[in-house]
């Protein structure tokens, strides 16, 4: 056998500093997204991801999936009927993840499954338990063919006619029910562990700093999910690579109110939990741990988020109906665009995957209370600047901001 990369004592004291960091044992959610090591190389090494932590000497079943204290019975179940009542029926597992305060990891450890924990609630059990073969294929066949391609299985849960698990359950395993409905297999095995870590070291040298998971899927050759895949964590690539774990438990306050304030105004409302996972720099997670819920990191980025957030992706309009509008009338005045760079709208798009930021030089929370001005206000010309990522980004933290003439 070869000599061990870490020996056992480095990952013990890695995963001791990273509980003292935490003020608690982490979750074995917390050390894939954030820890030095993934829960998986813990559990490999000691047995299981529990094994390990008694064997740093750190208490086991003190948190929830997500990292957070365990949460009582009836506030999940209150939880879970009061998004049944915004969606109008009983939520799916994706749904919920959608809506949801709590990880559905949490329902199904302490209820036995999601199905059991609609039950708790008095809610009927997803349909998704009792779907044919006939049935999950056709529904299969569909999405692929909306989407030009085979499905990844995250595709699926987001926005596919049903989750990836009913598939998983009739069929063994995602890839195979791609085959029996024949579409094309996923692999990203073909990728050589060496042209994945050449990338990193690319992407570090343009960024000038080690690149977080979202920058590689922005401005990457492959996702992060690809990374997460291969070397268990994000961290364990950096690491393989030779760089310094990124630090995510430090994100200040404010650069993540920035982050959510940016994604609301690029998707036109406040973005759901899904969305920040798909769309955003960050994850949830480390919203959960500033602001405890994602509706109070709402509420604390800007009080009209939460007013107007709903159970409905499409009712949510934060800058008001006219906001497109509005928004369009900026890009074209400052020729498509950023007015500190001029990087123009199609390398943006192509660079960032995203469209060029209009940024409020006042924010809009500073005219809710002031009884001189109205919240329209905020819209007005003078106010609204073109700036790409970087950008918007460097001037947020500009104590005086530009005038547009």
């Amino acid at each position: 056998m070869g000599k061990k990369l870490y020996p056992d004592e480095d990952l013990l004291n890695r995963l001791q500093e990273f509980a003292a960091e935490l003020g608690r044992p982490p979750s074995q959610d917390e050390m894939n997204d954030s820890g030095p090591h993934a829960a998986r190389t813990y559990a490999t090494r000691f047995g299981s991801w529990n094994e390990a932590l008694k064997t740093a000497g750190l208490k086991t079943g003190t948190n929830e999936p997500d990292g957070r204290p365990p949460t009582p019975e009836e506030n999940l179940l209150a939880d879970l009927k009061t998004v049944a009542e915004g969606v109008g029926e009983a939520p799916s597992e994706r749904i919920y993840r959608q809506h949801g305060e709590y990880s559905v990891k949490t329902y199904c450890k302490r209820f036995g499954g999601w199905n059991s924990a609609l039950q708790a609630a008095g809610l009927e059990p997803s349909v998704e338990i009792n779907l044919s073969e006939e049935t999950l294929i056709t529904a299969l066949q569909e999405f692929a063919e909306d989407l030009g391609r085979a499905p990844t299985s995250d595709e699926m849960d987001q926005d596919g006619p049903y989750t990836a698990a009913p598939y998983k359950r009739v069929f063994g395993t995602w890839n195979q029910a791609l085959e029996q409905a024949g579409l094309g297999i996923h692999s990203t095995w073909g990728v050589s562990e060496e042209d994945l870590i050449a990338e990193l070291k690319r992407l570090n040298e343009e960024l000038g700093h080690v690149p977080r998971k979202g920058e590689m899927r922005d401005q990457g050759k492959w996702s992060g999910s690809i990374y997460q895949k291969r070397f268990s964590s994000w961290n364990e690539a950096l690491t393989a690579a030779g760089f310094e774990p990124n630090d995510r438990w430090r994100i200040p306050r404010e650069d993540l109110l920035t982050e959510l304030r940016d994604l609301a105004e690029e998707l036109g409302h406040p973005p759901t939990t899904s969305e920040m996972l798909e769309h955003g720099e960050f994850t949830t997670q480390p919203y959960q741990r500033v602001f405890g819920t994602w509706r109070t990191a709402l509420q604390a980025a800007d009080p009209d988020y939460l007013e107007n957030y709903r159970q409905s992706d499409t009712d949510t309009i934060p800058f008001g109906s006219d906001w497109p509008q509005i928004r369009e009338k900026i890009v074209a005045r400052d020729n498509d665009s950023c007015l500190r760079c001029g990087m123009d709208r199609e390398t943006h798009r192509d660079q960032f995957g995203r469209d060029l930021h209009v940024h409020h030089r006042i924010p809009r929370r500073r005219f809710y209370n002031d009884p001189n001005r109205s919240v329209d206000d905020a819209d007005i010309p003078s106010n609204l600047l073109t700036l790409c990522i970087p950008c918007h980004r460097r001037l947020e933290r500009m104590p005086v901001q530009p005038v547009v003439e």
